[in-house]
């Protein structure tokens, strides 16, 4: 029965990233959670032309847990995107997060938040704000057990 439970437990950590949505709050700030970039495996398009069409390259090669191509679409996308879509940058950033790559992770998320913030999408602005604060702790920990 215990072990039925764990391999299930381990299975909906993978699902879901290996993290919790949490961020460690600011002196004086609530915890406040962060929705992680989600990514859902999508059919491919039928050619790779657009920031787009290597976007759900990235998005699926990451779920399969190819970090390594998985980076190299979303760097195609971000090109053909000339950096300005957030949304990609911070799914771009959470990949390099997940290789351990952590400055990378905080500079993809400071220039989404910075994108976000251009284009008035506050909750997203917020959300991404708290990625980057999680990636931080999470380096500064790192950095201190080693």
């Amino acid at each position: 029965m215990h072990l039925r439970f764990l391999s299930t437990l381990c299975l909906i950590l993978t699902v879901n990233g290996l993290l919790p949505g949490v961020a460690n709050a600011a002196p004086g700030e609530t915890r406040r959670t962060f929705e992680v970039p989600t990514y859902v495996r999508r059919p491919l398009p039928y050619t790779l032309q657009t920031a787009q069409d290597w976007q759900t390259v990235g998005m699926n090669a990451l779920v399969a847990q190819d970090y390594v191509n998985s980076l190299q679409a979303f760097n195609k996308a971000v090109d053909l995107s000339a950096g300005q879509n957030p949304k990609i940058l911070e799914q771009r950033g959470w990949v390099h997060y997940l290789q351990e790559r952590y400055e990378a992770a905080i500079a993809d998320m400071n220039r989404a938040a910075a994108l976000y913030q251009d284009q008035s999408l506050t909750s997203d602005y917020r959300n991404v704000r708290r990625i980057r604060l999680f990636i931080e702790t999470h380096a500064e920990r790192m950095d201190a057990a080693s």
